[in-house]
């Protein structure tokens, strides 16, 4: 049955929150039009989906900022990304207060509060809002409500505490006085977002109850959204970290708590096992093949592109991922339609070698068996392929790197093309057949979430949040919260037994638990969550980017087989300064209210 979409609508009937500003910052002359256009659903639908349109379209990284896209998997160690791209100006260090992205982020997402202040306090104008015994005023109402919590949420995470703007929407000729408002505490920043949360979860239905729904919030979204607060609260970037004692209002008031709280992560377990619990209807999505290696690869590379499969918590409808999946393509000489791309995603060596062995040891493990020299007969894991010499480096790995990673030696993905991708230097997809800056940088492309129909093939879901990442942080908050919890194992297996590969225990086919558990638990976030943009965000929240974000390994991409196209190289050396964890406050909205205070080191 075909679902529709309440996503689709944002782009049919306006464009961005521009469309709606007409609406907020009218004039009193013009207050006729803007009741009337509340007094039908129809309308009221339109300008409910325009409150949604400033969730971010992460499809169209290539762009950051158009959709509301943010550069998180370019200007992470995952990927290096080519092109005019923001990301470069993140790993550059050619970025402060009055960079465009950084206002246009932080406009963006107040717009889109405002947008949806303005969408509760006029709903109830709505004369025909009740249909089929639904009280669309009183969900919509909630919807609009909850999707104000998680722009502020997202408003949190990358500028850190945030003025809180109540629930009345600014009157347009307001005086500056009148909204100028300071910064929020971190801490009330999330007590407010999760009040928020709860309290638009009570006016909506748990789960979809027909194919209308899906795209919409509802309770299992929202409790999902808190998890992701709560996790983001709890860790070292915000849960007293002394590197922001000087963080403070004018007045004085500390805007991060200095007092390191184990609570926080309790109070992140909890939910998240809440989450599980209250929803057992979301399960770990699986794919039969033809043998356990296949059934792993076909689960985890499906979950990805099965709309609104078992696993999927939220989702954007019918996104065009076009723009995504040509980034991921090599630009396969001689090729055409969805087998040419323009490899601008090149993912790193740091990735290929964060994915583990088939054994399911990490490949730093001087037992894995991992080797990055000499080639060996191996094939790879798509129907029709047969065995060729490729890298060691390739060899026996678990089924989520061939899910990730096109290699040099890689059945490219359609299953109709013989096409075998080669990034050497002269090869198929390599740099000397390609006459602009269309190449991998580092001899890899991202292969994640693309279709096997080729780039063009558009029309699948944005995957917002999925249920292995609730797993996933319920494992890693309860480990912190209590390190010898024995359910951190249960969770962090389920994980990797869908993966397939060996879980952690004391049994004859397991692992032994890793001495350093939260490293472990780190381990299997980044490779399950990979571009997903995650990675950006986890590496800040836990204090690591300093260490993880301050160079691009790869492969020799000048050479060929037989002059060292194998040797791995610097691509990138990257800047990455502790004022860099959080973004800047834009100089501009400084300049307009003073009250805001900037973040430290800018």
């Amino acid at each position: 049955m075909k679902k529709i979409y309440l996503f689709a609508l944002a782009s049919l009937f306006l464009t961005g929150n521009y469309g709606c500003k007409k609406f907020l910052d009218q004039v009193p002359d013009d207050r006729l039009t803007f009741d009337q256009g509340f007094a039908q659903k129809s309308t009221v639908d339109q300008f409910l989906a325009n409150v949604y349109s400033t969730l971010p379209d992460e499809m169209n990284q290539r762009s950051p900022g158009l959709g509301n896209a943010g550069p998180w998997t370019g200007a992470s160690d995952e990927v290096n990304i080519t092109g005019n791209n923001f990301a470069n100006n993140i790993n550059t260090g050619n970025w402060d207060p009055t960079s465009g992205l950084v206002n246009d982020m932080w406009t963006n997402y107040f717009r889109g509060i405002q947008a949806a202040s303005n969408f509760m306090a006029n709903v109830g104008r709505c004369n025909d809002c009740n249909l089929n015994g639904i009280d669309y005023v009183s969900r919509y109402r909630n919807e609009a409500r909850g999707i104000r919590a998680i722009y502020y949420y997202y408003l949190l995470r990358t500028y850190g505490p945030v003025p809180l703007l109540g629930n009345d929407p600014n009157i347009p000729d307001a005086p500056v006085s009148a909204i100028s408002v300071p910064r929020s505490p971190f801490d009330a920043c999330v007590t407010f977002i999760a009040a928020e949360l709860d309290a638009a979860a009570e006016g909506l239905p748990a789960l979809p109850q027909s194919n209308d729904d899906y795209g919409h919030l509802n309770k299992a979204v929202l409790q999902a959204f808190k998890v992701q607060l709560y996790l983001t609260a709890a860790s070292p970037l915000f849960n007293g970290n002394t590197d922001y004692a000087s963080l403070r209002n004018a007045d004085g008031t500390p805007l991060i708590n200095q007092t390191y709280s184990i609570e926080k992560w309790k109070r992140a377990a909890d939910a998240a096992k809440a989450f599980i619990n209250t929803y057992p209807s979301f399960q770990l999505f699986t794919k039969s093949g033809t043998n356990a290696f296949q059934t792993a690869f076909l689960s985890c590379r499906d979950v990805m592109l099965t709309d609104w499969n078992q696993e999927v918590i939220f989702a954007k409808g019918n996104a065009n991922i076009t723009y995504l999946q040509y980034d991921m393509s090599p630009n396969h000489t001689g090729a055409s339609g969805g087998d040419k791309g323009g490899s601008f995603r090149a993912a790193t060596q740091q990735m290929v070698e964060a994915y583990f062995m088939a054994n399911g040891k990490a490949t730093d493990d001087v037992t894995s068996g991992y080797s990055r020299t000499g080639f060996s007969n191996y094939q790879g894991p798509e129907t029709g392929d047969t065995p060729r010499s490729i890298s060691n480096m390739y060899v026996n790995r678990e089924p989520r790197f061939y899910v990730g990673i096109t290699y040099t030696g890689r059945k490219w993905i359609n299953p109709n093309s013989n096409i075998i991708t080669d990034f050497t230097f002269n090869g198929n997809a390599g740099r000397a057949n390609i006459g602009n800056d269309d190449y991998s940088t580092t001899g890899y492309t991202q292969r994640k979430n693309l279709s096997t129909s080729g780039w063009q093939a558009s029309g699948r879901t944005n995957i917002f949040i999925r249920l292995a990442e609730i797993y996933l942080d319920y494992a890693e908050a309860a480990y912190e919260a209590n390190a010898g919890d024995p359910e951190v194992l249960i969770y962090l297996n389920k994980i990797r037994e869908r993966a397939g590969v060996p879980t952690y225990g004391s049994g004859s086919s397991q692992l032994p638990v890793p001495a350093n558990l939260r490293d472990a638990i780190r381990r299997e976030r980044r490779v399950e969550l990979a571009f997903e943009n995650h990675r950006y965000f986890d590496t800040r929240r836990w204090k690591i980017a300093a260490q993880t974000d301050i160079q691009v390994l790869g492969l020799d991409i000048s050479k060929n087989l037989a002059t060292g196209f194998y040797n791995i190289v610097t691509q990138e050396n990257r800047v990455f300064q502790n004022r860099h964890y959080l973004w800047p406050i834009p100089n501009a909205e400084i300049q307009k209210v003073p009250l805001l205070v900037q973040n430290p080191g800018w």
